[in-house]
């Protein structure tokens, strides 16, 4: 029975007493065994009393539920204050925010819950995403959308590769000795098989460091099709992707891209930017950003690196660890070795899961498939161009011009020239030349990419230098006679005239005399405007004549 009456409650109060069992009333009345159990304490409570079973079976009538936590004077106020001071990016804690209600409240005569009571509200209305952005910031909460998935089954062999720079763990001296410093690696990786074809380490993620890398990859394995990365400094080096649609202070004289010449397909990873400026990139779009984790592991905790590992976050530092790195960096040499043996060992440890592995290595994935795809390739010379840095120069009037590269050294900016290009004067070029030896002269080309000429550099003399004074007298004579050589063979122009029988009118060949003021045609009589043109004349007859009197 879903509603019961106080007879029928006496009724199974008394089958109760009468030695029928709880569950057995509750099963013939409909109710919980509660329910009986109940019925038959309040009974038993009213004949104690002396009153009748069916007076204790009687619903009361009820005075009212007390009021709730946010029903009080000042509740939602004080909850409103709460929420807004626990929902900021400082993070502060709950118990912390609620001690600030509470002083406001102590001036106001608000009633507020216990801080677990916010808490719960705010689990049972705020979304928890919308905490995480509150709390954590817009970066924090990409996490709290799923990741999109994608599948490589349409892909080939150099494809698509990505890449993307590692900071070591690791204490290294420079190559040339001096003060020890946690180097860094970029990676090439294969996006169809994720083997690394190619890396490159150095102090610095620089873009020197990308290109240097890249030739790698092109001269081992091949031009893929496109590249994917971050849209970093290092890796979106104009010289580099080329032009992008993206910047709008892109320019005629803009270096024309590597990528460009080997029509090779750029792509940016997308960037998500907090309100303080801080940028973070969508690392979990390049799968090399997967393969870190591995090669933290072969590289950074390498048996023969023991004692030179810095630990992966200032919070885990090894017990040996040493804050100058002195006396236990690894050699150049021993690192970059380290490095090899480490990649090498990635790309063939068995097991791999991935979707185009399945089981096997990624070296083994690689070799299977890379047998049948077609590999573009380079000639010698193009890849060279690859071991080249690359800069924009204006070209002044006498042929002359300037790199801004080495000016960091503190030495003068290098001068180049060649006779060739004089006659490019304000224009731009493209110099390719071999950073570590900028003595060594140039390759010039043009803004499409066309080789013009190799242009020696120029260095300054001292001002009491006189046998560089002397050389450059030298030649510059050199160049003016050899100017003077040219003119003096070619064939004076009236010569050519009278040799092909190209004469000037009689006419024009008297020699004219000063020319003097001559007055208009006159217009001939009848027509509509005449009366106009004639008062037109005699203001010039008499602006002639003031003229001549003012003479």
């Amino acid at each position: 029975m879903a509603e019961n009456s106080a007879a029928d409650r006496a009724a199974a109060v008394a089958a109760v007493h009468a030695g029928g069992a709880i569950v057995a009333v509750a099963l013939d009345f409909g109710v919980a065994p509660a329910t009986v159990r109940r019925w038959t304490a309040r009974a038993n409570a009213a004949a104690r009393a002396g009153l009748s079973a069916t007076a204790g079976l009687t619903d009361r009538k009820r005075s009212g539920r007390p009021p709730t936590a946010w029903s009080r004077p000042g509740a939602d106020a004080a909850w409103r204050l709460w929420q807004a001071s626990y929902l900021r990016l400082e993070q502060p804690t709950a118990a912390g925010c609620w001690e600030t209600v509470r002083r406001v409240a102590a001036t106001r005569g608000w009633q507020i819950p216990p801080v677990q009571t916010f808490l719960r509200r705010l689990r049972a209305e705020v979304p928890t995403a919308e905490v995480v952005r509150a709390r954590e910031g817009r970066l924090a909460a990409l996490a709290t959308y799923p990741f999109q998935r994608r599948t490589v089954k349409d892909l080939a062999p150099l494809d698509i590769v990505n890449g993307d720079g590692y900071v070591h763990n690791l204490w290294v001296e420079p190559p040339g000795g001096g003060k020890p410093f946690r180097p860094r690696t970029w990676f090439w990786q294969d996006v169809r098989t994720r083997r690394v074809l190619a890396w490159r380490s150095g102090p610095t993620e620089s873009a020197d460091l990308v290109r240097l890398a890249f030739h790698d990859l092109v001269t081992t394995h091949g031009v893929p099709s496109a590249v994917l990365h971050d849209n970093t400094r290092a890796a979106s080096a104009k010289w580099f992707v080329g032009k992008s649609p993206r910047w709008r202070h892109d320019r005629d004289d803009s270096v024309p891209g590597i990528l460009d010449d080997l029509d090779v397909t750029v792509i940016h990873t997308g960037v998500e930017h907090e309100a303080n400026g801080e940028a973070r990139g969508h690392g979990w779009a390049k799968p090399v950003e997967r393969c870190f984790k591995d090669l933290g592991e072969e590289i950074d905790k390498h048996p023969r690196a023991a004692g030179a590992y810095t630990g992966a976050n200032p919070l885990a530092k090894p017990a040996n660890y040493s804050k100058s790195g002195a006396g236990v960096a690894l050699v150049w040499e021993v690192f970059l070795a380290i490095v090899a043996d480490g990649v090498a060992q990635h790309n063939a440890r068995p097991g791999r899961r991935t979707e185009a592995a399945a089981g096997r290595s990624l070296d083994e994935t690689w070799e299977a498939e890379i047998a049948t795809t077609p590999v573009r390739r380079l000639s010698r010379a193009r890849e060279s161009l690859l071991l080249m840095a690359v800069e924009s120069t204006r070209v002044q009037r006498s042929g002359l011009f300037r790199l801004k590269a080495g000016r960091a050294t503190g030495l003068p900016q290098n001068d180049y020239w060649h006779k060739d290009l004089v006659g490019l004067a304000g224009r731009h070029v493209v110099a390719r030349f071999d950073p570590e030896d900028l003595h060594a002269g140039v390759e010039v080309f043009d803004m499409k990419g066309r080789w013009l000429c190799r242009a020696e550099c120029r260095l300054p003399v001292g001002f009491r230098d006189v046998g560089g004074a002397k050389t450059h007298g030298r030649a510059r004579r050199q160049y003016l006679k050899a100017l003077d050589r040219a003119n003096a063979a070619r064939e004076r122009m009236a010569d050519v005239l009278d040799e092909h029988g190209v004469t000037l009118p009689a006419a024009a060949q008297q020699q004219r005399g000063p020319q003097k003021l001559v007055r208009m045609v006159p217009e001939t009589e009848g027509r509509p405007d005449t009366e106009r043109r004639k008062a037109l004349r005699a203001k010039l007859d008499l602006g002639l004549k003031r003229m001549a009197e003012g003479q």
